[in-house]
């Protein structure tokens, strides 16, 4: 995350919207990213102050320091420093400091050098006298020593990752952000829940509409942290196929009482560096997937698989089906959940989103040997429950889905969750 007067810079304000200044990958910027990539790369072995300094004369007197610093920044949060001493610095430096005031010559009043305590307790402790120099304030952060530059990155890559990091500082700022999602809902919650953010959700007319708390919400306490863990979740919108959002945000700066509009959605240029969750949470979804294909999918299918493509709001969660299924001529739909896990704290979550959900057009598919008694599952949900002992039975799903499949409801009343 770049530092507040990193972003401030590279804002554009409008009337009453704010916008980001990223930097295209032109000549000019990629030859900047490029050195500044070359020069990580020379500095392995060298202290952060030593970085600093070298990174000092790369820049000179450019009036384009924001952005330099800027891509270092990215560099530096990539980058593994450390430093492991032969000996506590602290220790060390109570047990030099003990032996009081030294100068660089001994006199009359000082008997003893700084070079001859640095030797006499480099001796008592088996080490060179350089070595003890350089443990003295080891763990400083300037003394941190740059170990691996990272990963390797692109010149294209490293702007790249410098404007999506603009973009989502904005939000350290922000008093709530709008979100209408269809799709993607298994990763937006994933890093809602990673991020312990606070939000509200309702459906909308298409997909449904999330209002996440923001850092300057008058619900958020811990206004720095909290802003911190708002703004790195933006990324997580990059992996959805069609997402709308607005926030409020407030900058330090702005000359402004009000918040400013905040606009983003799924045609932008950012490029995300989250990765995906994996296709299938198990083998058994998996198959059941390919199997379905295999034997009702083709251009003749009468129902239209899809996988954790919708959400139901349950209690003060929510719940992502494993499957949908929807009738290509009357748009019916019946949800999917597979339950073929018998952790007992997974099979009470998941007993409890049942019941809450309280939906007649979710079926359950249970492994026979799940490990609860009989007819819990029958009792909490308000859909059907097949039973299966290898695999579920598709003939059987179908006609399920068939008795169960109902027209999609209209948007609905909002729920406030965290």
């Amino acid at each position: 995350m770049l530092k507040s007067e990193l972003i401030r810079p590279r804002l554009k304000i409008e009337n009453d919207q704010v916008s980001v200044r990223g930097i295209p990958a032109n000549y000019q910027n990629l030859a900047l990213a490029t050195g500044l990539i070359r020069l990580f790369g020379e500095q392995v072995g060298q202290s952060r102050a030593a970085l600093a300094e070298t990174l000092r004369t790369f820049e000179g007197d450019s009036l384009n320091y924001p952005v330099i610093r800027g891509l270092a920044a990215v560099l530096e949060q990539r980058a593994a420093f450390g430093n492991e001493p032969p000996v506590v610095p602290a220790e060390l430096r109570a047990a030099l400091f003990g032996r009081g005031p030294v100068a660089t010559q001994a006199d009359i009043f000082q008997p003893h050098s700084r070079a001859e305590v640095l030797a006499e307790t480099a001796a008592r402790l088996g080490l060179s006298s350089g070595e003890v120099e350089a443990a003295m304030f080891a763990d400083l952060a300037e003394e941190q020593i740059l170990l691996n530059p990272g990963e390797p990155i692109s010149p294209a890559d490293l702007i790249a990752r410098y404007n999506l990091e603009l973009a989502r500082g904005v939000l350290y700022w922000a008093r709530e952000m709008r979100l209408v999602v269809e799709g993607g809902y298994k990763e937006v919650f994933k890093y809602i829940k990673l991020f312990k953010l606070m939000y509200t959700i309702r459906p909308a007319s298409v997909g449904y509409q999330i209002t996440l708390h923001g850092p300057i919400s008058p619900f958020v306490s811990s206004t720095i942290r909290y802003g911190v863990q708002f703004a790195k979740f933006l990324p997580a919108l990059l992996l959805c196929p069609r997402w709308q959002m607005e926030a409020e945000v407030l900058p330090p700066g702005a000359g402004r009482s009000q918040p400013l509009r905040y606009q983003l959605d799924d045609s932008t240029s950012l490029r995300g560096h989250f990765k995906p969750g994996r296709e299938f949470d198990s083998r058994l979804e998996a198959d059941f997937a390919a199997e379905f294909e295999t034997k009702y999918g083709g251009a003749k299918r009468k129902w239209q698989l899809a996988r954790e493509d919708d959400l139901i709001i349950a209690g003060d969660s929510v719940m992502i089906p494993d499957f949908s299924l929807t009738h290509r001529k009357d748009g019916r739909r019946a949800l999917l959940e597979i339950v073929g896990f018998w952790h007992p704290h997974y099979l009470q979550r998941k007993l409890d989103k049942v019941r809450q959900a309280g939906r007649s057009d979710l079926i359950l598919l249970v492994y026979e040997d799940v490990n609860v008694a009989e007819g819990v599952f029958e009792a909490a949900a308000a859909g059907e429950v097949l039973k299966f002992q290898r695999k579920p039975i598709l003939k059987d799903v179908l006609a399920a889905v068939d008795r169960s499949a109902m027209l999609p409801v209209a948007a609905g009343e909002s729920l406030s969750l965290s």
